[in-house]
């Protein structure tokens, strides 16, 4: 009896704890650090329910039962539940912030989830085909699978906007974004300049030191001046100290942004490679990952701090992050889709003609 609980809080917390120390430390924007996040956190939960029960049972259940209770309503009534919050959030979205192709990301989200789910309802009950039967299984999967990698996203996403910095940060860089008339921040790009501006206030009082700020953006087709002076101009308005704020006008996206401001990291330093420096990327709480993923695809060792973003918005940001995710990395989803379209397939032909 000893051996089986030794095995099981092997299994539900060590394995899991030293899997997502790992993966948190070392790997912080692949999607396993969620997954791992996820068992860790639901391996922990599990191992403390069973040490309780061991104790006392009626305690036990007591704990158990809030873990129960949402997981039976995920299970039973989670798509529903989706579907309904993203039809009120697009009413709340549109209100707040107007009519735009992005802005209709839940509603087309919800309208996606409801049309796949009666689709698959209709097949189910009046086709007897074989071949249809294994199309609607591998759509199954294909759904059930972005359900899953957006789970995973989300997840490590907040693991990654969360992480706690140590020691001394040697550069942050804020990423730019749109201009108001073309020569002022937005309040969404302020907040990316106040987290950073906070970050490097945090770094001089607990660690008596001035990290450089690097504000990245280059000048719009439509824009006044480089969003970078921009950003400066903000600063100054603000009375924020500049002297350590260094200026990268060139940057036109999210990839130059990291590219353009680690050359200037190189002939400030004098030095052929950023890795050995402590680099911080300040944008959006929702879009910091995706960052991250970016900076680490180009070898750049980065950490992440994000600015809030309002509520109401999150569920488009995310959903527009979440494209923009499986785009970057489309290649392993599409394999993915692949090798399980020929396993179904496989299936079909063995049923079939066998």
């Amino acid at each position: 009896m000893l051996g089986i609980k030794f095995t099981v809080f092997v299994i539900m917390f060590i394995i899991p704890l030293l899997c997502f120390l790992y993966w948190n430390y070392d790997r912080p924007t692949s999607l396993l650090n969620g997954f791992f996040g996820i068992f860790f956190f639901g391996g922990t939960y599990l191992t403390l329910v069973l040490i309780v029960e061991e104790i006392n049972q009626g305690a036990g259940f007591i704990l158990a039962l809030p873990g129960l209770i949402l997981f039976l309503f995920v299970a039973v009534f989670g798509i529903f539940a989706t579907v309904f919050y993203l039809f009120l959030n697009e009413r709340t979205i549109l209100k707040k912030e107007g009519f735009s192709f992005t802005n209709l990301l839940p509603l087309l989200t919800s309208i996606a989830i409801i049309v796949f789910e009666i689709g698959m309802f209709i097949l189910t009950i009046t086709s007897e085909s074989a071949l249809v039967t294994m199309i609607a299984g591998f759509l199954t999967f294909i759904f059930t699978y972005s359900i899953g990698i957006f789970i995973l996203y989300f997840a490590t996403s907040f693991l990654y906007n969360h992480y706690p910095l140590f020691g001394k940060v040697d550069y942050i860089i804020v990423l730019g974004a749109g201009l108001i008339d073309g020569e002022r921040v937005t309040p969404l790009l302020a907040s990316r300049i106040n987290v950073a501006y906070q970050l490097y206030q945090k770094q001089q009082f607990q660690k008596q030191h001035s990290p450089k700020i690097i504000l990245s953006g280059g000048q719009g087709g439509d824009e006044k001046l480089p969003e970078a002076e921009a950003m400066r101009n903000y600063m100054v308005e603000q009375d924020y100290e500049l002297e350590n704020v260094l200026l990268e006008t060139k940057s036109m996206n999210t990839a130059q942004n990291l590219e353009f401001s680690t050359q200037i990291m190189k002939e400030e330093r004098q030095i052929e490679s950023t890795s050995g420096l402590k680099i911080v990327i300040a944008s959006n709480n929702y879009h910091i990952l995706r960052a991250g993923k970016l900076a680490q695809k180009m070898g750049i060792k980065a950490r992440g701090i994000g600015s809030k973003t309002k509520g109401y918005y999150l569920p488009t940001a995310f959903i527009r992050e979440f494209i923009g995710y499986l785009e970057m990395s489309k290649r392993k989803h599409l394999v993915v889709a692949a090798l399980t379209f020929l396993m179904y397939a496989l299936l079909y032909f063995v049923t079939e003609h066998v």
